[in-house]
């Protein structure tokens, strides 16, 4: 079906289009059957189709002998965090992350706060195709349960870590200029930074659903914090995406820091306290390579997915990992991408450092990604990955996902997105110039296939 996502990041599709009644009912109920548990954890992004789309997912798991335990709208990694912790069966979250307002989607998770694996999406997947339904009777049906505490329970375990001292950040009594784009970060970012002492002088706080902007977090849509925060005389900005697993930069200057800093300042950080192996997705910036090197540390790539990071990052042990897109995955609380995670590591770095935002991004090393993509229609994928693998033979070549081609002074990764119908074309080298004139080769190139 067009405009329906079913992938190892869940399910997307645009409300009343693709996302329907009954396709909702299709896959909460192979997921309820899939997991055959009986406690649910559930929470929203702020999207203004939540209320029709919660009312069913509830419906279902209620219908299946489940006890919801509705945490409202709440961050992404809040479900996750809260799943774990109270020992459920599995965790459901209703977004479509940095999708258009019109996109709605099912996120499904675990027992351990973890998303499906890709080998049990498959299967839930295939049960979705196959499942008759079967509800319980009048006198096993489930109940709902609102769970108020979920996001201050979510703070207080990122202030019970070690390395995390509010009383040296509030010292600083820093001034952050805050964007959560309407989406669910609102209460838990402002309350997050208000208690470590911050100023918060806020953009679109308020969870309307109705995004005041393009709502994925990346330079190109962040003109508005860039403005207030000079405008605010703000010690820098904070931007998070609607369901609030991506959190991203801006300096003293208004200048973003680019997504891929926040991942850098948050490994830089960490293995000053703690040395370990560091997990990466194959997207993600050389500056995480350089830094586990400077500090002897291993680092290892996954496949872009939360869940692939994830299950690598338990295989090595690994002190933290993440994504360059801004999400921070800190094994300590859970291994999931964390914005409030990222922006409290991110803090206690800046205190501990002394000086300016600016001036802590440029003690990290310096490289510039750019982050294309094409419409898949017309374009074999992969053709193009057969064509470019026969091309640059010669270089270090990585298959896991796509295809990432590893030369001296540039690599670029192919893959199919996960969450759009297209094919990205992401690329990195030491200046801006060079790396869009990579990335924009490849780009023309694949076209012309």
């Amino acid at each position: 079906m067009k405009n329906l996502m079913v992938s190892v990041s869940g399910v997307r599709g645009i409300i009343g289009e693709s996302l329907t009644p009954e396709l909702i009912v299709k896959y909460i109920s192979a997921f309820a059957t899939y997991m055959n548990g009986k406690k649910v954890v559930i929470g929203t992004d702020s999207r203004v189709s939540h209320p029709f789309v919660k009312s069913i997912v509830n419906g279902v798991f209620v219908a299946s002998g489940y006890e919801v335990i509705d945490c409202g709208i709440v961050p992404t990694p809040t479900v996750q965090y809260i799943t774990e912790i109270e020992n459920a069966d599995c965790g459901l979250i209703i977004t479509a992350s940095h999708n258009p307002i019109e996109w709605n989607g099912l996120k499904f998770v675990n027992s351990n706060g973890l998303f499906l694996t890709p080998v049990q999406c498959k299967e839930m997947f295939a049960l979705a195709d196959t499942l008759a339904s079967s509800y319980k009777s009048w006198d096993s049906i489930g109940k709902v349960v609102p769970y108020t505490s979920a996001a201050q329970k979510h703070i207080d375990a990122i202030f019970n870590l070690e390395y995390i001292h509010p009383e040296k950040v509030k010292e600083k009594r820093y001034k952050v200029a805050l964007d959560t784009v309407n989406g669910a970060g609102g209460t838990i970012m402002k309350s997050l930074l208000e208690q470590l002492g911050c100023e918060v002088v806020g953009l679109n706080l308020e969870a309307t659903g109705i995004f005041a902007h393009t709502p994925e977090p990346v330079p190109e849509n962040l003109g508005d914090l860039c403005a207030f925060v000079v405008e605010q005389k703000a010690d820098f900005g904070i931007a998070v995406d609607p369901d609030v697993d991506r959190c991203v930069l801006v300096n003293e200057h208004g200048e973003p820091l680019g997504e891929e800093y926040t991942l850098g300042i948050a490994v830089k950080f960490m293995l000053q306290k703690k040395l370990g192996a560091v997990v990466k997705n194959l997207s993600s910036s050389r500056l995480i390579d350089d830094l586990a090197r400077y500090y002897n540390c291993p680092v290892h790539s996954a496949a872009v997915g939360e869940i692939n990071v994830a299950e690598k990052m338990i295989a090595e042990n690994a002190v933290i990992g993440g994504e360059g897109n801004g999400g921070v995955m800190l094994p300590d609380i859970h291994i999931g991408r964390d914005a409030p995670i990222a922006a409290a590591l991110v803090l206690q770095a800046l205190a501990e450092f002394g000086g300016r935002l600016s001036e802590l991004k440029a003690t990290l090393p310096q490289y510039e990604i750019v982050k294309l993509k094409a419409p898949l229609e017309g374009i074999d994928a992969d053709k193009v990955i057969a064509h470019f693998k026969t091309k640059y033979a010669h270089e270090q070549l990585n298959e896991i996902d796509g295809l990432k081609i590893d030369a001296k002074e540039w690599w670029i990764h192919l893959r199919k997105s996960n969450t759009e119908p297209i094919i990205r074309v992401i690329g990195e080298a030491p200046t801006k110039e060079e790396t869009l004139n990579i990335c924009q080769q490849f780009l023309d190139e694949i076209k012309s296939l």
